[in-house]
């Protein structure tokens, strides 16, 4: 909202909004075709449009779901950062002896996500899930409940943050990524959907849980950004809970708790596809890892994996620009391209309808190269300055 101001961030609100809606409809429908099941997304492409265009899914399905942790990670980190410095000034200890640097607290996340990566697959974390859309509801209701307390204010303008014609550009594309990450569901939608029991076909159960939680998400993120954006105007940084200055100090540690058990959570949601993915790999290429006990490989591999993704975030430590490059990448293509194609190729629609698809992949693949070279513009900048593992580190300052 920051870049994008009044008319271009809510206009954006509502498309993304509006484009995922259409599209997840299509990627529950081909979850089963002519009586065969997939289990995954990129079992479903190579099915429907085969085996070169399946590979070059899930090499985007992948990359995305490590950036996402990646995500994850830094905002938990961030999320610990604060939570430590509050309650040391609430102990009433100086701020220099308060363990509150960024690095440690993102190697502190990490230890935790060892743990609950030990979870075998997707249907034993269900209530990770569960705890983490609860959590997102809760710091959402307090940036809500902020936002409303300081709405009278009147911040924002119709045009959005001032800046250069280049930096006003690259902002605007890192904000529309940003966008296309909140709407990340196709990455895992027939993952998800293979969990499903029936009777009722598991296509129309679907479709009621995408119309329901992407309405809510909407309308929460709607609300969010709109009185956030009346409070704090272009000011309003990347985690909107360390926006609210003058607010208790109580609000925002609560919030940001919020915050960090929904990562933990919302980390294994998205990891467990990727780490069945990279199970698979190594039982093919070393066949005799099956000799080994599970829980021994499991433990080995999925700690060795966060501890590589704790150390990226220890070197990227932006988080909005990790969040803009998310959406940049897998937006278009996840949630859009590939399951238009796939519906296309099953139910052939004509005219009105094919002609506003070719629009909609027109015109959310140049928005798609846009955020990209937003996002890692921004990161460079960001990462131009860094010296990581150095000073205080805490990113709240």
């Amino acid at each position: 909202m920051a870049w994008l101001g009044w008319v271009g961030g809510c206009g954006a609100l509502l498309l993304f909004y509006v484009m995922t809606l259409w599209c997840m409809w299509m990627l529950a429908d081909v979850y089963e075709v002519k009586g065969r099941r997939h289990s995954r997304y990129k079992d479903a492409v190579a099915s429907i449009l085969g085996p070169r265009a399946a590979v070059v899914l899930s090499v985007l399905q992948h990359a995305t779901m490590l950036l996402v942790t990646l995500g994850y990670h830094i905002a938990g980190a961030e999320s610990l950062a604060y939570i430590a410095g509050q309650a040391c000034q609430m102990m009433g200890k100086p701020q220099d002896s308060c363990m509150d640097t960024y690095w440690v607290m993102a190697v502190i996340f990490g230890a935790m996500q060892m743990l609950t990566s030990q979870l075998p697959n997707l249907e034993a974390a269900w209530w990770t899930s569960l705890i983490g859309a609860a959590m997102s509801f809760g710091y959402s209701a307090v940036a809500i409940a902020l936002g409303a307390s300081q709405a009278s204010q009147h911040q924002g303008s119709v045009a959005g943050h001032p800046g250069s014609p280049s930096e006003k550009a690259f902002g605007i594309f890192n904000a529309l990524g940003a966008l296309g990450a909140s709407y990340s569901c196709a990455i895992v939608l027939i993952e998800i959907e293979d969990t499903l029991r029936e009777p009722p076909k598991a296509s129309v159960s679907m479709k009621k849980a995408v119309n329901l939680g992407i309405s809510i998400t909407f309308v929460v993120y709607s609300a969010v950004s709109v009185l956030g954006y009346m409070a704090l105007g272009d000011s309003v940084p990347g985690n909107i809970l360390l926006g609210f200055r003058g607010s208790p100090g109580w609000v925002t540690l609560l919030g940001n708790l919020m915050v960090l058990i929904h990562m933990v959570s919302a980390y294994q949601v998205l990891a467990q596809p990727l780490f069945a993915s990279i199970e698979d790999i190594l039982l093919r290429c070393c066949p005799s890892l099956a000799n080994v006990r599970e829980w021994l490989v499991r433990a080995v591999y999925r700690c060795l994996y966060v501890a590589v993704i704790g150390v990226l975030a220890v070197a990227l430590p932006f988080f909005s620009s990790i969040v803009g490059l998310i959406g940049a990448i897998s937006y278009w293509p996840t949630a859009v391209l590939f399951p238009m194609l796939m519906y296309r190729a099953m139910h052939q629609p004509r005219g009105a309808v094919l002609w506003l698809m070719h629009a909609t992949n027109g015109l959310m693949g140049a928005v798609a190269l846009m955020a990209v070279v937003g996002a890692v513009l921004s990161i460079a900048e960001g990462a131009a300055g860094m010296k990581p593992f150095q000073g205080s580190g805490n990113v709240h300052g």
